[in-house]
Order: structure tokens, then sequence, then C-alpha cells
């Protein structure tokens, strides 16, 4: 839509502010021949994608398209702390679980290759419990950080429900066996493990910082749609903010 007037420009946006203040933000206009066979999964195109302008963004989106599934929506999102600590709230034991063990035996290590004598398997033990978890807590607390611009440590009081400093895109896509045909064009979390030809091996550099998000069953789908706000329209409050300067 290239208008050749700003007022016919500024009727259209308030066209759509209106639309948009009453409407979801998820579209619902194809009937399928069998409903049940459709899904619904959510994908988070991360910040490390928005730190400066690039196509990134819309190549991950072009890999995506590859399933054939659509777009139903869409939406700019800025996590506040504790929104990131309810997404990702799931991770944050899996770490405990796989990383405190694993971490607490490379302690004990170091200790004996320091001093020169060997510890028990209970000393191993509790390092895992307490420095290994303590890792594990320091892992998780970098993933906030990074999908909300503020750690759970330092966040000061009365920060944590506001939207953060960095941003990120929501995208919801529908579909036959939605979920799996998006996870498997993702990759798994480990770029250096991903299939060439996957957005996290093409764009991911770390397991952190491994470039989007998917939901990883239609569960967790719902539960992220209802954290992320999905059915908030943002642009609203945007519209309504510049058709009232004009």
């Amino acid at each position: 839509m290239t208008p050749r007037l700003q007022e016919v420009a500024d009727d259209d946006l308030a066209l759509f502010a209106r639309h948009f203040r009453t409407n979801e933000n998820i579209v619902h206009s194809i009937t399928y021949l069998d409903p049940s066979k459709i899904e619904h999964t959510l994908v988070i195109i991360k910040p490390d994608n928005w730190s400066y302008a690039s196509s990134k963004p819309g190549s991950i989106i072009d890999m995506f398209s590859r399933t054939g599934l659509r777009i139903v929506g869409i939406k700019v999102f800025r996590f506040s702390m504790n929104q990131a600590l309810d997404f990702y709230g799931p991770v944050e034991g899996a770490l405990k679980d796989k990383l405190a063990p694993i971490f607490g035996l490379k302690a004990k290590e170091s200790l004996e290759k320091e001093f020169g004598f060997p510890l028990s398997a209970d000393t191993g033990r509790t390092l895992g419990e307490s420095f290994g978890k303590e890792y594990a807590r320091e892992e998780f607390y970098k993933i906030i950080s990074f999908m909300s611009g503020r750690r759970p440590d330092t966040c000061s009081q009365g920060d944590e429900g506001k939207p953060g400093s960095v941003k990120c895109m929501i995208l919801i896509y529908e579909g036959e066996n939605a979920v799996q045909k998006i996870r498997d064009v993702l990759g798994p979390t480990d770029p250096l493990k991903a299939p060439g030809g996957t957005v996290r091996r093409e764009f991911g550099s770390s397991v952190m910082v491994n470039t989007a998000h998917a939901s990883d069953s239609v569960q967790s789908c719902e539960r992220e749609m209802k954290i992320v706000k999905i059915n908030e329209n943002s642009l609203v409050a945007l519209l309504d903010e510049y058709l009232g300067s004009r």
C-alpha cells in the first residue's frame, strides 16, 4: 500500500487501528477439511538478530517458509524479566539436572589437580550440589538477561515487570504437523551440531545465541502464547500515538 497523500495514509492507519483494537491478533480465515490435524506453533526470532540492521530476520522467515505453513500471528515484543522467567522457567530445572553433576565433577578434578590429592565421591557430589547448581543458575540467568536485557539478581526493584531493553519478533505458524515441521527447519539447540541448511546452523553462534526458538509441543505453544500475550496487538498503541500527534 503506497498512498499518494499523507491524508490518505493517515486514514488508512486509522482504519487499521480500529480493526486491531477490536480483533484478535491471530488470523482465523481458513476452514480446513480436518481441523483436528491443524497445529499452531510459536517461533521467536531472538534479540541477537536485531542488534544491528541486517537481512537476517527476513532470511530466517524465508527459511521457515519452506514448511508451507501459514503465518497467522506476528508481533514485535520486549520480554520483561518476569515474562522471561516465566517463559524459560522449565529450562532452569533441566539445566540444574544436566549441568550440576558435570561441573561438580570438573570442580573436583580442578581441586585435585591444584592440591595434589584425590577427593572422595561424596565431595564430588557435594560440589555438584553447591558449585554445580550455582553454575547452572548462572547459565539460566544469562538466558534471562539475553532475552530481556535484565538479570534476576541485579534487576532494580519495580523494573521486573517492565518491557526489557532488547526486542525480538514473535510469529505464530499454522498447519498440519506445524510443531515438527518448524523444528526440523530450525535445527537442534547447538548450532555446531545442527545439519547444514537449518536456521541455527546458518545463523546461530552458540547454544544460547542460537538465533531462534520454537515450541516443542502444542501444549508448550499454548503456554508460551499466554506469556507473550499474543492477542494483544502492540501496533494499536503505536498507531494511536502517531495519529494523536498529527
